[in-house]
């Protein structure tokens, strides 16, 4: 078997593996731990097996390699800062490292249009099916928490932030797609996804597909778009239960964010807490890992929620119930693994020398995206890249409430990353042979 046979079959066994470690965690996010291992070295294996077959050393240069690698030193350095070293350096070798050659293998892996337009068909069809089986579960009690819908993910933001990844990818395609039948399958897939993305009661996803689609409405220049999302909008106060409509007018309290623990729970004391964290550790912070943040943000949570009942003066009189279920909300406070928020997650972990490297990092892959975008003649490519770009704002808007920077979610993210890259690298040889999706699909 000659060298180029062998570099077609890894390339083919790693787009294999690819889509077998999305499907697998997209069903088992938090489990399946030996067979994600499995897919990760089998996407190494290729990488490798390729490089032996060329003799040569392959390492793709994008515009992401010096800022990945100026962040894993920044993070490196807050690890040997870090009380626990051992577990901060656990962190970065188990998910940081993971997000980083998930990457790497598939830039230098995947080769052809037509691999790309397989990977992607397959993650749309296993976020499909994953909404059917959220929805399924959803009507039986089977895969429901606290009334909202959860699919495969056990916590509601989770899938919400999964969902808010594929969804405008698959908006975006929509448009390319001429075929009556391939649009009626990308039609059922955006009513799986919206639908279940309503019953998850996620209020951060709903803002954040709502800014997407005005994104998309503008870029793809198709201004229809935007009354028909109102129309949909207007439907569902109609349809939909009275507890949906009670979430949704919460939105648009923005007078209350920061004085009512209603609309924001438990995230007013949490986010407190972290700037106060930033403020004793401002260059290299408490150093990666949930434990590091869990038991340092025990010891500020108390500090700032005593002096806060101190400053509204309790009455003595206070009633036992009360004083129970403020103890209650205290110790769930205290079981909280991240500050709710990426930006300030950085922070507190990594220090101002984390957070700038890692907004380096999304800058250049936001700048890439966007140049792409603009620059590509392929309507394929136009139409994805537009997707990408769309699902990078999406889940940067939930960064502003959550953290995405945790297994799995920056699993998904650095799929869709790598993607991006695969499509700039593919698009870049195109330009000689113009010859890049024009095909009709």
């Amino acid at each position: 078997m000659d060298n180029k046979h062998i570099t077609s079959y890894t390339s083919l066994i790693a787009e294999y593996t690819f889509i077998a470690y999305f499907f697998v965690i997209s069903f088992f996010p938090f489990s399946a731990d030996i067979l994600k291992l499995l897919c990760l070295l089998t996407v190494i294996g290729c990488w490798t097996a390729k490089m032996l077959s060329e003799k040569k050393v392959l390492f793709m240069k994008t515009e992401l390699t010096v800022p990945i690698f100026s962040f894993l030193l920044c993070s490196l350095a807050a690890s040997f800062h870090s009380v626990r070293i051992q577990y901060s350096l656990g962190t970065i070798f188990h998910d940081y490292l993971t997000y980083f050659i998930i990457f790497f293998c598939m830039v230098n892996t995947i080769q052809s249009q037509e691999q790309i337009k397989r990977i992607v068909t397959a993650m749309l069809i296993t976020c499909g099916l994953v909404c059917t089986y959220g929805l399924y579960g959803y009507y039986t009690g089977i895969a429901i928490r606290d009334e909202r819908l959860v699919a495969t993910f056990e916590y509601h933001s989770r899938i919400a932030k999964y969902i808010s990844l594929v969804l405008p990818i698959a908006v975006c395609l929509f448009f390319y797609y001429k075929k009556r039948v391939s649009r009626l399958c990308v039609t059922v897939l955006i009513f799986l996804c919206s639908f279940s993305l309503i019953l998850t009661m996620n209020r951060t996803s709903w803002v954040a597909i709502l800014v997407t689609t005005f994104f998309i409405c503008f870029a793809a220049q198709k201004r229809y778009l935007i009354f028909l999302l109102i129309g949909m909008c207007t439907l569902c106060i109609f349809i939909l239960p009275s507890r949906f409509i009670t979430q949704v007018k919460t939105v648009a309290q923005v007078n209350k964010f920061f004085t009512s623990e209603e609309i924001l729970g438990e995230r007013l004391l949490c986010w407190k807490a972290s700037i106060a964290i930033v403020k004793d550790h401002p260059v290299l912070g408490i150093g990666p890992g949930k434990r590091n943040f869990r038991d340092v943000y025990q010891q500020y949570a108390e500090k700032i929620r005593n002096t806060e009942k101190q400053q509204k003066n309790e009455t003595v009189g206070q009633s036992q119930e009360t004083k129970v279920k403020r103890k209650a909300r205290i110790k769930n406070i205290e079981r909280l693994s991240h500050p709710h928020n990426v930006f300030l997650h950085l922070l507190v972990e990594s220090g101002i020398l984390g957070l700038l490297t890692f907004l380096w990092l999304f800058a250049m892959v936001f700048y890439t995206a966007i140049r792409s975008w603009r620059l590509s003649r392929s309507e394929y490519e136009k139409a994805l890249l537009m997707g990408i770009a769309a699902s990078l704002i999406s889940i940067f808007l939930h960064g502003f409430t959550d953290s995405f920077w945790k297994k799995p979610d920056a699993l998904f993210l650095w799929h869709i990353i790598g993607i991006l890259f695969v499509v700039i690298h593919h698009a870049s040889n195109c330009e000689q042979t113009n010859n890049c999706y024009n095909k009709e699909v």
